[in-house]
């Protein structure tokens, strides 16, 4: 009987490489550390998989008081300026893919328009203080 000795660590692994496009499964187990090879492994689904971690995750997406949008999907996070965001909405290319409308171009201006209006009402309140 062959022991194995040494230390473990935990793993996941995509299958088929890392393009997003043509993964299939994750392998997910234990190895060791020291040389690598495989105590246990599962394979999973993909779909599994990404379900199940999406499930742990927390999301959060918030504006700061400077203008930045700041994402985070459990410890990795990106920050954009809002005025970045609207022009690439607003860009020509993106709004042929999205098969944007007039219509959707008015609500989003709408809703700008009243993002200016309580934005300048906070700004009123704090000179006040």
């Amino acid at each position: 009987m062959n022991l194995l000795t040494g230390s473990v660590e935990a793993f996941l692994d995509f299958e088929n490489g890392d393009d997003i496009l043509t993964r299939r499964s994750y392998s997910a187990g234990y190895r060791l550390v020291e040389t690598g090879e495989v105590v246990c492994a599962v394979k999973l689904p993909a779909a599994l998989a990404e379900s199940a971690i999406l499930r742990r995750s927390k999301i959060s997406i918030v504006l700061t008081p400077a203008g930045q949008v700041e994402a985070s999907l459990g410890a990795g996070a990106s920050t954009e300026q809002v005025d970045s965001l609207v022009a690439r909405t607003v860009a020509d290319d993106n709004l042929r893919m999205e098969d944007a409308t007039p219509i959707e171009l008015e609500a989003l201006l709408h809703r700008l328009e009243r993002s200016v209006v309580m934005v300048k009402q906070a700004i009123a309140r704090l000179t006040q203080l």
